[in-house]
């Protein structure tokens, strides 16, 4: 196994720090603009159904979001899963040079700061 340079770490985990942390601001930034959108949806339709422009069903609705909202994390649970078996299986082929630990050292803090910020 080689040694690598403390210059090379640094600039490596200072990468994945910068990539973590535009990463997490975009994600934020795109939860916020879902969150706006659906709420502006649920307001319209509360406002048409008191009105009475509109007869909204609210059981149904409520029965679909659960069940979206239960395929979605079991999708995640899934690929998880799977990404983490493929590890496993397949260790990765750069992970001797040092370099992509690092990145992911620097990705994590990286992310969550992202995410605090955005």
């Amino acid at each position: 196994m080689t040694q690598l340079a403390f210059e090379d770490i640094i600039f490596s985990a200072g990468g994945g720090f910068l990539f973590g942390a535009v990463a997490g601001y975009a994600i934020r930034k795109l939860i916020k603009l879902a969150a706006i959108i659906v709420g502006l949806f649920v307001v319209a339709l509360s406002y048409l159904s008191y009105k009475g422009w509109l007869d909204v069903k609210w059981i149904p609705i409520e029965d679909i979001a659960k069940g979206t909202l239960t395929d979605i994390t079991n999708q995640a649970i899934h690929a998880f899963n799977d990404t983490s078996s493929h590890f496993e299986a397949h260790p990765p082929t750069m992970g001797s040079e040092g370099l992509p630990i690092t990145s992911a050292f620097g990705f994590m803090p990286g992310l969550v700061f992202g995410l605090r910020r955005g």
